[in-house]
């Protein structure tokens, strides 16, 4: 199943059910108002949202357009995120610096929204609480995080195959159109990365956490553009594009 939301006039947005290929989605508002809403009571909701998604690639559910452009981040603000909590960039937002920005960096990782987990959880309850995955992108400028993003489309972990497990999806980091040849580092399970979090502290519904697997490059300047994005086993996107352009701002 895949998630997005869509903006709106409200900072939550509304929740739509997105079909396998991006190109058509479903509002599902009657069922859930938005992404946290759902993730609040996943255990009743989250079935509801299968049978829509289900319909959506068997002709029997309404559907309209699905364009990226106009997708906030799925959570545009959350309870927790290793990178930092808050509001959250657009996926197709310009990124603004300012003028004298130096050092601008991006590191763009494998992220999973998490379900209710206690404190100093083991692996196993860790694994359990994955709802969905997605990808991340922080920027920072001189080391400090400037803005993060995420991708258009959030999953569950069964869209993913056994790519999930074995760390065989490639994480794609473009600048300019160009690969970027940045380091890729931790190609650990999601569930370690979890539990390292749960250990001081307990995880509530809609907590974002890195998984450690990301890539990292530096030296981007204003006028870059960034996407980021990872391709099935057939070359088609799962979670659709991070796009973004680094635009300076006077102060």
């Amino acid at each position: 199943m895949k998630l997005a939301t869509l903006k709106d006039s409200t900072r939550d947005g509304k929740l739509v059910v997105v079909s396998k290929d991006l190109t058509r989605c479903s509002e599902v508002g009657h069922i859930a108002r938005t992404l946290q809403g759902a993730l609040d009571d996943w255990a009743h909701v989250a079935p509801r949202l299968q049978r829509v998604a289900i319909g959506m690639e068997t002709g029997s559910q309404p559907t309209m357009r699905f364009h990226e452009h106009d997708a906030a981040s799925p959570l545009p603000r959350a309870f927790f995120w290793t990178g930092g909590s808050g509001g959250f960039s657009g996926p197709r937002d310009s990124l603004q610096v300012a003028d004298d920005a130096f050092d601008i960096a991006v590191t763009a990782q494998v992220a999973v929204v998490t379900n209710d987990l206690e404190a100093q959880a083991g692996s196993a309850d860790a694994k359990a609480a994955v709802l969905l995955v997605l990808l991340a992108s922080n920027v920072s400028v001189s080391g400090a995080v400037a803005a993060s993003t995420f991708s258009p489309v959030a999953v569950t972990p069964d869209e993913l195959g056994e790519g999930w497990n074995t760390g065989d999806l490639a994480l794609l980091v473009r600048r300019n159109g160009k690969a970027l040849d940045g380091a890729e580092v931790g190609r650990k399970e999601a569930a370690d990365g979890i539990a390292s979090v749960a250990a001081v502290r307990p995880l509530v519904a809609g907590s974002i956490v890195g998984t450690g697997r990301c890539k990292t490059s530096s030296a981007l300047s204003a006028g870059d553009t960034l996407r980021i994005e990872m391709n099935d086993r057939t070359g088609h996107s799962i979670f659709g594009a991070i796009e973004q352009t680094v635009q300076t701002r006077g102060k």
